[in-house]
């Protein structure tokens, strides 16, 4: 069995950060405009929201989803409780790989000036130089899936890209790109299920391309199948993404049906 947990951090522009590095460096600020409008720097974000996915993997095949946590600054008060929760869930499961989807360029620079601004301490996955363990030398402590993709390629792909090729219903991630920080209950709910999402459609894509590339054994017409029903059960997505997923579920099983058909 091969343990994963899924994780996405969404974060915000602060002003203040940045008007600070602009009284450092007035010019290098000026240059972080680009068509009217801020490029938001890294060091210049502060994370609003995380989630976390947990999921294993059989030799058989077979998937188990162990659950999806996530925290907002609504419920936390502020970015450190975000940050303290996200890495005392991870430090909890010593042996699951994490996997992100572009993590090393954004997950992992966000959490690491986390925990140097709060004196935290990055759980073994998260931290650089970490060595491999595991029983598979292919999984990684941490596995930038957005990387190992794109291997020795040109081009970067969108996850949202990748959704679709799988077939995956549009809805899912309508408006992935648009990112401000909640301003009432709703909003930050809505933030909840955003990066709750992000962390399953990861998930998602990450198992199928195992599969493809013959690192576990996988039947992606099944696992589809039950994914989008356990998010159905538990209520963990948005409301409109509830129609979606039933849609998902049943054409899922309409081809398990046909596949067992044509092999009787």
């Amino acid at each position: 069995m091969t343990k994963f947990t899924f994780i996405d951090v969404e974060a915000v522009w602060d002003e203040h950060l940045h008007e600070a590095y602009r009284e450092i460096d007035p010019r290098g600020a000026a240059k972080q405009k680009r068509n009217d409008a801020h490029r938001h720097r890294i060091p210049c974000k502060r994370v609003i929201a995380a989630a976390a996915l947990s999921l294993e993997v059989e030799e058989s095949g077979a998937i188990s989803i162990g659950g999806l946590k996530s925290w907002t600054k609504y419920e936390h008060g502020d970015e450190r409780e975000v940050v303290v929760e996200l890495l005392e869930h991870v430090r909890g499961q010593p042996q699951h790989h994490v996997v992100t989807w572009g993590g090393l360029a954004a997950e992992i620079p966000l959490l690491n000036l986390a925990a140097i601004e709060y004196l935290l301490v990055l759980p073994p996955q998260l931290r650089s130089g970490t060595p491999t363990f595991g029983r598979q030398a292919n999984w990684r402590p941490h596995i930038d899936l957005g990387l190992q993709m794109k291997a020795q390629g040109r081009d970067w792909a969108h996850l949202s890209e990748l959704c679709i090729r799988l077939g995956l219903p549009v809805e899912l991630f309508a408006g992935k790109a648009d990112i401000a920080e909640p301003r009432n209950g709703e909003e930050w709910q809505a933030m909840r299920h955003r990066v709750g999402t992000d962390c399953i459609l990861t998930a998602l894509v990450a198992t199928v391309y195992w599969r493809a590339n013959g690192l576990i054994a996988l039947d992606q017409i099944a696992m589809l199948h039950n994914v989008a029903d356990w998010c159905v059960r538990n209520r963990c997505v948005a409301e409109e993404h509830i129609e979606p997923l039933i849609r998902l579920r049943t054409q899922m099983l309409e081809r398990m049906g046909a596949e067992l058909d044509e092999a009787a």
